[in-house]
């Protein structure tokens, strides 16, 4: 499984009900990386992203099993309690497993993901949700891309 986000400097990944930057590069960067795959997200995350998707199957984290989205022409959806369940889902399909979060499921993937595509956004951003902390130890940098407005980095675990 692969954990792609974009934050900013001091990990910050969302303001209220979205993210608090309209940077159109880093957001189709993320919509490549992820199309014709599989996607892990919270329920707070489908509702914000769910249209956008280019995924081929999306996996949603809920606890109350209920999730109230439109998502895009050609994607699936399926539901899960668990991020275990999840997983499972997600790998049956056959392709590659991406968590796009929110907060809450980054935390809980973090010990089990073998990558990481980390966007950090240049410029002072304000928001009330973070990506979690990580031990860099336990990552090293594969692969860096300096954009205007953001730095890409593809981590492997160590």
């Amino acid at each position: 499984m692969i954990i792609i986000s974009a934050m900013t400097k001091n990990r910050v990944i969302g303001s209220g009900d979205g993210m608090p930057w309209d940077i159109p590069a880093e957001y189709q960067q993320y919509l490549d990386f992820t199309a014709g795959q599989t996607i892990i997200m919270g329920r707070k995350s489908i509702e914000i992203f769910g249209p956008d998707l280019t995924t081929d199957h999306a996996v949603v984290l809920t606890r109350s099993g209920e999730v109230d989205v439109e998502i895009a022409d050609g994607c699936t959806m399926e539901i899960a309690d668990s991020l275990d369940q999840a997983i499972s889902l997600a790998e049956s399909h056959g392709k590659t497993v991406f968590c796009g979060g929110g907060a809450n499921v980054y935390e809980q993937a973090l010990p089990k993901a073998e990558a990481m595509y980390l966007s950090v956004i240049k410029g002072a951003y304000h928001g009330d949700t973070h990506f979690p902390e990580f031990d860099q130890a336990d990552w090293q940098i594969a692969e860096e891309q300096d954009h205007p407005e953001f730095h890409f980095y593809r981590y492997v675990r160590a």
